[in-house]
């Protein structure tokens, strides 16, 4: 495992908890503009290679962008990274990615006694409060995919908008290792590639974490409401008898 700059401590627990395989090249940034743009400059620059998935974690980004280009509010104390995993496969289903690292995610904080939700597509809530953002893109060239990539923020010991909620707080401290989480976060990732050919397992996981308080931006919830994921990653919403398929890709 390849350790570029300050991330020799996230390395440490990522060994801890999954071992030597795969094989992690990590930059670790004090501030950037943003790590999605850190990581595409990467990207040009060197070609990915099987079986070595690239990472950048920020301390402070300050001009981060989520979902539909929304400004991603990323001061100090949060958890800022972008990774990207080689795939080199026409087998990778892309319809389930998304939710596959949602699933995993919701499964890594349970088994930590953390109570959290997935509000599709790509968002992890305590309660009605937002706790993780991710953003998932995949890679192609004809019919391969060749990598896919996710820029993700997670609440730590930062301070939050109203609608966000920190580690810390649910926890109700400020004793939290920002590595050991950030380590765990990148497991997550690679959980999430391992699980791509288990799609009954995914949706299924998926339907079981996801919270139908939120309907997605658009769609009032006096007329509408979240019936399901489908067999496709797709959310499925009602109206009285009228049936909606909203896509994630």
């Amino acid at each position: 495992m390849k350790v570029i700059g300050s991330a020799a401590k996230t390395v440490f627990y990522l060994k801890k908890i999954q071992g030597q395989y795969p094989s992690w090249t990590i930059q670790y940034k004090v501030k950037c503009k943003s790590t999605e743009n850190e990581l595409s400059t990467w990207l040009s620059n060197s070609e990915m290679k099987r079986n070595q998935p690239i990472a950048i974690i920020a301390r402070e980004q300050f001009s981060g962008f989520g979902q539909n280009s929304k400004t991603w509010v990323s001061p100090k104390g949060g958890i800022w990274l972008s990774a990207a995993y080689p795939i080199f496969s026409e087998e990778f289903t892309s319809q389930i990615f998304s939710l596959s690292i949602g699933i995993k995610i919701c499964e890594m904080l349970r088994k930590e006694n953390i109570n959290v939700f997935l509000k599709w597509p790509n968002d992890i809530l305590v309660g009605s409060k937002k706790l993780i953002g991710f953003l998932p893109r995949v890679i192609t060239r004809g019919k391969e995919i060749i990598y896919v990539r996710i820029g993700l923020g997670m609440n730590f010991l930062n301070q939050t908008p109203s609608e966000g909620i920190s580690l810390s707080k649910v926890l109700k401290t400020k004793n939290i290792n920002q590595h050991y989480w950030t380590a765990k976060v990148l497991k997550s990732f690679h959980d999430s590639i391992e699980s791509n050919n288990k799609k009954e397992y995914v949706i299924k996981s998926a339907n079981k974490f996801l919270t139908k308080g939120f309907l997605p931006s658009g769609y009032c919830p006096n007329t509408w409401k979240i019936k399901d994921i489908d067999s496709n990653g797709n959310l499925r919403i009602q109206n009285g008898t009228q049936l909606k398929v909203l896509r994630r890709f």
